[in-house]
């Protein structure tokens, strides 16, 4: 009778047991299907505003699937030589959210990058008529047409091979934006500061035009006052 006690003590040990580890079995089972481990990118350190992304500055770590965020770029091939956004510091630990990322052209400031030693952005309301002659990184002569006194208009070119830094929509984004609206409405080109006051009073007193250059894509020429028009004696005349 003893031996038959142990027997059935023994079995139900044994049958506990293989639940036990089935049950284990089962659990990790269904811990593995419902959480999924994905590989995400995070800032390994503290990254400040308008700063390229480099190697050093990601690291890779697994996480739940569904912590992932669908707003959040997740591969190093997406995130590395993107620039962070003008006015937003990325903390250490964060993930790397699609919108505090740009490509170098993408970044808000990015004309005023492209001034050299010496030049000031001067934006110019423009109109359909520049569309696809007048685009970011053309040359243009830049002619002011004033109607004097006398009734007759004095016409000429005022500065010659002025580089177009930038077109914007009325919404300020730029045409080569997808979100634009591609219709023309501000033109920003490159102007030496020295020739700001001629500009900005033919602005005032007069309409300017853009044209393409001669070459549009001559780099040895740029924004060079025309001294001897006509136009630009009748502003300096102004100025005195």
């Amino acid at each position: 009778m003893k031996k038959v006690i142990l027997l059935k003590t023994f079995c139900c040990v044994i049958c506990l047991f293989m639940t036990g580890v089935l049950m284990k079995y089962a659990a990790k089972l269904y811990l593995q299907k419902e959480i999924s481990l994905v590989t995400v990118c995070i800032a390994a350190k503290d990254i400040a505003p308008r700063t390229q992304i480099k190697k050093e500055d990601v690291m890779e770590i697994r996480v739940p699937e569904i912590y992932t965020d669908p707003f959040a770029y997740v591969s190093m091939g997406d995130i590395i030589g993107k620039y962070t956004d003008i006015q937003g510091k990325i903390p250490a630990g964060s993930l790397f959210y699609k919108s505090m990322l740009f490509d170098k052209d993408q970044l808000p400031d990015h004309p005023l990058s492209l001034l050299r030693t010496g030049q000031s952005s001067y934006a110019l309301q423009t109109d359909a008529a520049v569309l696809g002659s007048v685009r970011a990184g053309v040359r243009v002569d830049v002619y002011v047409t004033i109607e004097k006194e006398d009734h007759k208009p004095l016409t000429g070119c005022l500065i010659e091979s002025a580089r177009v830094i930038s077109v914007k929509d009325h919404q300020g984004i730029s045409l080569e934006d997808e979100d634009s609206s591609q219709v023309p409405y501000m033109t920003e080109i490159a102007v030496n500061r020295s020739d700001l006051e001629y500009l900005s009073l033919a602005d005032s007193v007069g309409k300017i035009r853009l044209f393409p250059s001669e070459d549009p894509y001559d780099t040895a020429k740029e924004a060079v006052l025309m001294k001897e028009s006509p136009v630009t004696e009748y502003l300096k005349k102004l100025r005195n």
